[in-house]
C-alpha cells in the first residue's frame, strides 16, 4: 500500500482564518478510500466516503421488500375472501321464482265441486253384459284371491250398474304404514302415469286429504286408479297373491322402488265391501 500526501493551500479572504487542508490517498486493492483532514482554528473534522455498495446486496433488499409485499397481500386477500365466504353462508340462499310468459293464459283454478264433476268428452268405463258376466265366473273361481276391503270412495267406481271398480292389468302398490301425505306417491304415480298403467293403493288408511286428491285424479281420468284400505291381514294376503313388496313410508318418498316392488295381477275388482284379485296364469304358476 502507497500512501501519498499532498499539502493544499487556498487563498485568503479577508476577516476569515486561514485554512489548511492536507489530503491522503491510499490505494488498496479492495477499493479506494479519500481521507480528507481540515484543520484550522476552530474546527477539526474528518469526511468519510461510502463504499459503492455491491449487486447482490441491492437483490437481497428488492427481494425482501417483495416478499413482505406478497405476504401482506396474501393476508388481506385472505381476510377479504373469508369475509365474503361468511356473508354468503349466513345469507338465505338464492331462489329462483318461476315466472309465466307473459304471453302464456292465467292458470285455471277449480273448487272442490268443478274438479269432481267428469269432464267432457271423457272415455267411457262401464261394462258390457259380457264382461261382467266373465267377471262374475271369475269372482266364483277358487284361483281368485279375495279380501274383505273395499273401495275407499265410490267415486273409483268404473262400472256403475254393478258398482264394481275395475282395473285391468295394474300395479299394485302395498302400503305398510299409513298415508299420510300425498308427496308418498308422487315418485310412483309419475312412473306410472307416463306408461300409462293402472294403479291399486292397498294401505292401513290414508289421510283424507290425500284420498281426497286420488279421487280427483280417478273422476277427471287423470289415471285409473282405486284406494283400498285394508287390514293387516289383508295387506300379507294382497303382497303373497300380487308378488308384491310392503312398502314403507321412507321409501315410498324416495321413489327407489325397483319392477318387482309393486305387484302386478291380471284384474282387480273392488266393491264396497271387499276386493278380488284374478291373478294369471304365468303368476299362479310362479307361487306354486
Amino acid at each position: 500500500m502507497r500512501a501519498v500526501a499532498h499539502d493544499v493551500e487556498f487563498p485568503t479572504i479577508a476577516g476569515f482564518p486561514t485554512l489548511e487542508v492536507r489530503v491522503t490517498a491510499s490505494k488498496r486493492r479492495t477499493g479506494r478510500k479519500f481521507c480528507t483532514a481540515a484543520s484550522s482554528h476552530y474546527d477539526h473534522s474528518t469526511v468519510w466516503h461510502a463504499e459503492r455498495m455491491d449487486p447482490w446486496s441491492i437483490g437481497l433488499i428488492v427481494l425482501i421488500i417483495a416478499g413482505l409485499a406478497a405476504i401482506i397481500f396474501g393476508a388481506l386477500w385472505d381476510r377479504r375472501r373469508n369475509k365474503r365466504r361468511a356473508a354468503e353462508m349466513l345469507a338465505p340462499p338464492a331462489r329462483t321464482i318461476p315466472q309465466f310468459h307473459p304471453d302464456s293464459p292465467a292458470p285455471h283454478y277449480l273448487s272442490d265441486l268443478q274438479a269432481r264433476r267428469r269432464t267432457e268428452g271423457e272415455e267411457p268405463t262401464d261394462l258390457t253384459d259380457a264382461e261382467r258376466q266373465t267377471i262374475t265366473e271369475q269372482l266364483a273361481d277358487p284361483q281368485t284371491v279375495t279380501v274383505d276391503a273395499g273401495y275407499a270412495s265410490r267415486d273409483f267406481v268404473t262400472d256403475s250398474s254393478s258398482a264394481w271398480a275395475v282395473l285391468e292389468w295394474p300395479a299394485v302398490l302395498v302400503c305398510g304404514d299409513p298415508i299420510e301425505a300425498f308427496r308418498e306417491l308422487i315418485p310412483t304415480l309419475e312412473k306410472l302415469i307416463l306408461s300409462k298403467t293402472p294403479l291399486v293403493v292397498v294401505a292401513p288408511t290414508i289421510a283424507p286429504d290425500v284420498l281426497a286428491t286420488l279421487e280427483v285424479n280417478a273422476i277427471r281420468q287423470t289415471m285409473r286408479l282405486v284406494a283400498v284400505v285394508c287390514h293387516k291381514e289383508g295387506l300379507s294376503a294382497v303382497a303373497a297373491a300380487c308378488h308384491a313388496m310392503i312398502i314403507d313410508r321412507s321409501d315410498r318418498q324416495s321413489g327407489y322402488l325397483g319392477p318387482n316392488d309393486l305387484g302386478h295381477c291380471e284384474r282387480w275388482i273392488s266393491s264396497a265391501t271387499s276386493s278380488h284379485l284374478v291373478v294369471a296364469a304365468e303368476t299362479t304358476k310362479e307361487s306354486v
